[in-house]
């Protein structure tokens, strides 16, 4: 299992290798296409220091993030020059500035009304975080704290784990049906293998890499 600590210790030792400096490219193809209107909400979980997220909020949503480190999240801040406010309540630390609230604290203790106003998920690198005995209760709580009207952008990783271990974890799109299905109308948006992209990862044994992009709408 990958415990807080492990993340924790990435962050502070600067091991962040799965950090992305550009803004990902699935995003930018596809969130014009998916958004919902302007001003809406967009939360994206375990969102690290990713670009992704200046980026859509210049789009003109209010976004919400949630990061179990506070390095990553002061660091975000202060590689986009962006000043913020800090306000502890019972459950995180919320940094705020302007359209951007980023709360520093455990994705499961969440609940529906922080995510009230949101109408799209962007799971750009959560879900592939988490390994195979830890993502049912990953699923179930995000659908519980969703609301009712929210969609979904799903980036996921498929490979063989006996090359790979992992993190980032191979996630079977068949697992994905099976736990989103009940709640969503999903598509495949687009599928392609991607190892000769990511060299550092065919180095260590891996010898395809699947990247799938998912539409999830109710």
């Amino acid at each position: 299992m990958v415990d807080h600590n492990h993340w924790l210790d990435r962050w502070q030792e600067d091991r962040i290798g799965f950090h992305e400096a550009s803004v990902n490219r699935h995003l930018q193809n596809w969130f014009p296409r998916l958004a919902p209107a302007p001003g809406s909400g967009v939360f994206l979980p375990l969102c690290g220091k990713a670009v992704d997220i200046h980026w859509i909020a210049r789009q003109g949503f209010e976004v919400v993030g949630i990061e179990l480190s506070s390095i990553a999240i002061e660091a975000f801040f202060a590689e986009n020059s962006l000043d913020f406010e800090r306000v502890e309540t019972d459950r995180f630390a919320e940094y705020k500035s302007a359209n951007i609230t980023l709360l520093q604290g455990d994705f499961f203790d969440l609940k529906h009304d922080d995510l009230s106003h949101c109408q799209l998920v962007y799971d750009g690198a959560a879900l592939i975080a988490l390994e195979r005995h830890d993502r049912p209760r990953y699923y179930d709580h995000m659908l519980s704290i969703l609301p009712a009207s929210c969609d979904m952008l799903l980036i996921s990783l498929e490979y063989n784990q006996t090359e790979m271990q992992g993190p980032p974890f191979s996630v079977p799109s068949e697992e994905i049906l099976q736990r989103y299905q009940n709640a969503f109308s999903i598509h495949t948006l687009e599928t392609s293998n991607i190892i000769d992209e990511r060299p550092r990862w065919r180095k260590v044994g891996l010898s395809a890499l699947q990247e799938s992009v998912f539409s999830l709408t109710r």
